[in-house]
């Protein structure tokens, strides 16, 4: 299994992020496009955001989140039409760290779209991971965190949460955050798991 993991690694590399972003533009739905005009980096007040919402929708307004590794994490308000890379500008620019290979700049913005910026790993993390049985819980879909002893359904729902709200796990430590996983289960499971 490794050697064949070896032998097809820059075959993966390429196929899991476009099977990414096709499954994304698939279940995208199609919006009409308008006029850019200049967005707003603050989002509606908690107690006028059903008005500001309706209004919004008829205005052409959308409401997007990014977060990773970018200058200005936050919700905008955007334009229909407007894409990934408008937003991304509005945030003042990825940090150096920033993969955007990863990131489909062209995309048009839908509402309530959440966008995370990864950011880069290096030639030594990329060489670990294919050469390792663990698995990396900063990439490990549902299914595969599951054959961890100790995680079931909820706690895999929990740590992909985790890593959608929180960015990537800087140690394996870090899976304590998750609620239910304290020392006791962390120290079943630590010889199963790695952040890269």
């Amino acid at each position: 299994m490794l050697l064949w993991l070896k032998n097809h690694q820059k075959y993966i590399f390429f196929l899991i992020p476009l099977l990414i972003i096709s499954i994304f533009l698939f279940f995208q739905p199609s919006q009409s496009t308008t006029p850019i005009s200049s967005p707003l980096n603050e989002s509606p007040s908690e107690s006028k955001e059903g008005a500001v919402q309706g209004s919004a929708e008829e205005a052409g307004i959308i409401y997007v989140d990014i977060k990773g590794a970018i200058k200005q994490s936050g919700v905008y308000e955007m334009n229909i039409g407007d894409r990934v890379i408008d937003l991304i500008d509005e945030a003042g620019g990825e940090l150096p760290s920033a993969d955007m290979t990863a990131v489909n700049m062209a995309q048009k913005l839908f509402d309530e779209m959440v966008i995370i910026v990864p950011e880069k790993l290096s030639e030594e993390a990329v060489t670990q991971t294919v050469q390792s049985d663990k698995i990396n819980i900063n990439a490990a879909k549902a299914a595969e965190l599951e054959t961890i002893p100790g995680i079931g359904p909820s706690k895999a729902a929990a740590i992909i949460q985790y890593r959608e709200e929180n960015g990537f796990f800087k140690t394996i430590e870090d899976i304590m955050n998750i609620s239910g996983i304290g020392e006791k289960t962390f120290e079943q499971l630590k010889e199963f798991i790695s952040t890269f």
